[in-house]
This record gives C-alpha cells, structure tokens and sequence, in this order.
C-alpha cells in the first residue's frame, strides 16, 4: 500500500485545514465546542558546503526550510496532524542534491537537500489511558534512531506511511509496534528513489524497572520491495543507564537478509558507549561495530536509521562496507555564556581485517539567541588514504526560529 499525493492538492488541503484550524480555535467556546487547533510554522535556513577530494567540484547550497503543521483535537481521545514542508533554495546552487534529483549538476558533490513541497505528516490517531493508536503519514523515531529514525537533519525529512501502536501496558514497560507500508525518503517524490514501497514490521520494547537505566529489546523485520538489497530481519538489546555521573550504554544485534534481499549473509552489531558528565562539560568514549560478512556479499544494514548522527558527521559510510566497520570515538562537549560546543574524533576500519579507512574530527557550536531564534555553525574532516573514500570537509551555517 502506498500513498498518492499530489503536490497542487497537498497546498490546497493544508490552507483549508489551516483555515479551518483557526476557525475552530476562534469558535470553540461556540458552534465547535470540544475542538481545538493549532497552526504552527517554523522555518530552518542552511548554508552548506562540500569540498571533496577527486573529480566532484566544490558543492555549495544555501535552502530555506518553510514547515506549517496543523493539529486539531477533535475530543479527548482523537486528534489530527497535518503537516507540510517546502524546501526552497534561496542563494547558492551549485550542489548535487541526489537521486537524479539536479542531473545538471551531477558533477557537483552531494547536499541532499532537494527543492520541492511534501505531504510531510498526515494522520489520524486514538489515545486511551495507556494505548494510542495512529493511521497515516507520521514520524517514527525508536530509540536513538539507530535503526529507525527521521533523517531530521536533512532539510526533507524521512517520514512513514504506517499504523503504530504505543502502549505502556504495565508498570515501567513500554511497547512500539509499527506496520510500515511505504517510506518516504529525503529525496522527495519527484525520483523514483524517493519513495520506498515496504511490507515491514517494527517491534521495541522497553523496560525501566532494571536498575538506574532502560533495557530495551527490538525486532526489525524490514521487508523493502523496491529496493531488495535493504531487506533484513534483526534482532537486539539494549541497555543504557546511569551511575552518578556516569552514563554508559551497552547494546548487541544480529541481522541477517529478509525478504527478497539476493545476498545471503550474517552480521552482528555491538556498542560500547561511556561519559562523564558534570553541570556545563561531559567527555566520553566508545566502539561501535558494524559487522561484515564478506563470503555473504553485505555488511550490517541500517537503512531506516537517522545516518547522520553515526559514524561521523561528513556521511561517508552511510552504506556498510561488505567486510563492516569498526568506530573507535572520542568526544567531549562545554557550555559557556549560552553556547553549546561539541567536538568529537572518529578511528574507522574494517571489521573484518582490520583496514584503516580514515579519521574524522567534527566541531559543532551552537547558541539559542532568543526564544524563538537558534545558530548554528557545524564543521567535519574526514581524511583517509583508502582510495574508496574520499577526504572532504564540510561546512554548516544554520539559523533555526520556532514559534
């Protein structure tokens, strides 16, 4: 099952739901008793720049982000969302955006950022004391978006064609379930690689009553009929915890292919993850592994996860190499009159083998100017002698105002 929008019917139908939104907050002590709406919009501009070593020239994209997003609650128990993006460049366009998406500037390095309008979130959903239940076009975020996440970093983000349930049925558990029919992926509806028709099933389970942490288990069955090659069934735990200043997380996977995936293989995941942390520093350490498996023609796939937040922030291995990756990482963070610093140092090689791929230092600073108004600026290297990656730095400027 897929959903069809087309983008002339998605304006109409968001200025009439706006303005219905705002009818009914205007009426709701009269003719709508018991509705209420809200109509938000934000916007999100972003200058980024991508210099790679080899035959690619320098990509330089300056977008502007418009979101509307309408809620509207119906009674106690059902409410609505609408939401829709457009993504506009408004100053620089020398970049590849991906996918087929800018065929004339494919000798540009990627920014997958494309210019369009989107259907973004549109759903319906039942809240009960400890169940909801939702139908529709919606975010779908487990865990640290390791696996399933929303590429909320990308201009476009990536959202699900779904029914979910989220329930906390007992005392310190809580049950995600989502039956996934399509997704729609960051590189919008105009390419065929923006959306990816599935037949999947997500499962997390979550339980706070082990101590100071959660220990979660999850089941990805992900069963993606247009693109075979990501099908895979996974199954991992999970705890994080604390210890007085200390946050550790400790998890393991194992994946192997689903669905009509051609290859035949098995690989593992592990995390090791620590920090310190005090009222205004934290540094801390970890290893995360991606397994490889070579005679099997695939390494460890995370192909709905927010990639960006792993393995460094200049996206080389948004795929995993057939023999995997290992991540050996250090950070260390600061805040000071209102900003926020972060930097972080990555060490990749193969898991199998052990072959350098490169390093990787990313910077991030960023200040929340006033209650609506944030900044930021974001910086990552990533350097390697391995001729499959190529070393590029990346460049940031965002400002971010939220009602």
């Amino acid at each position: 099952m897929k959903f069809q929008f087309n983008k002339n019917r998605i304006a109409a139908c968001v200025l009439a739901v706006m303005s219905m939104g705002v009818h009914a907050n205007e009426e709701q002590k009269g003719i709508a008793e018991g509705i209420s709406s809200t109509v938000d919009v934000s916007f999100r501009y972003r200058i980024e720049t991508v210099d790679q070593e080899g035959s690619l020239e320098k990509a330089e994209a300056s977008t502007l982000k418009t979101r509307a997003t309408v809620k509207t609650s119906w009674s106690s128990q059902f409410d609505t969302l609408i939401e829709f993006d457009n993504v506009s460049v408004v100053g620089w366009d020398d970049y590849n955006a991906g996918a087929g998406n800018t065929p004339d500037t494919t000798n540009h390095a990627v920014v997958a950022d494309p210019e369009g309008t989107d259907l973004n979130q549109a759903f319906v959903r039942y809240r009960g004391d400890n169940t909801s239940v939702a139908y529709g076009r919606q975010r779908i975020l487990i865990g640290n978006q390791r696996f399933v996440g929303g590429v909320g970093w990308r201009q476009n983000e990536q959202t699900y064609d779904s029914l979910t349930l989220n329930s906390e049925f007992a005392e310190d558990f809580k049950l995600s379930f989502a039956h996934v029919f399509n997704v729609n992926r960051i590189f919008g509806d105009d390419v065929d690689g923006g959306d990816h028709r599935h037949d999947t099933n997500l499962v997390n389970l979550d339980y706070k009553g082990l101590g100071n942490g959660t220990l979660s288990a999850y089941y990805f069955q992900i069963d993606n009929e247009a693109a075979a090659g990501l099908s895979n069934d996974t199954f991992g735990v999970r705890y994080s915890g604390k210890a007085g200043n200390f946050a550790y997380a400790v998890e393991y996977a194992s994946q192997s292919d689903g669905g009509n995936n051609p290859n035949d293989y098995d690989a593992d995941y592990f995390l090791l993850d620590a920090k310190y942390q005090q009222k205004n520093y934290a540094f801390g350490a970890g290893l995360e592994v991606l397994g490889g498996d070579t005679a099997g023609g695939q390494g460890f796939t995370t192909s709905l996860a927010t990639l960006h937040k792993f393995q460094g922030w200049a996206d080389v291995f948004l795929g995993t190499p057939v023999a995997g990756i290992e991540d050996l990482y250090i950070n260390g963070s600061f805040k000071v009159n209102g900003f926020n610093f972060k930097a972080i140092y990555h060490d990749f090689s193969t898991d199998e083998g052990g072959v350098d791929l490169g390093t990787e230092i990313d910077f991030v600073v960023s200040k929340k100017i006033n209650k609506n108004l944030s900044a930021m600026f974001k910086y990552a290297d990533f350097s390697s002698d391995n001729a499959a990656y190529a070393s590029r730095e990346k460049v940031w400027v965002m400002l971010t105002y939220k009602p």
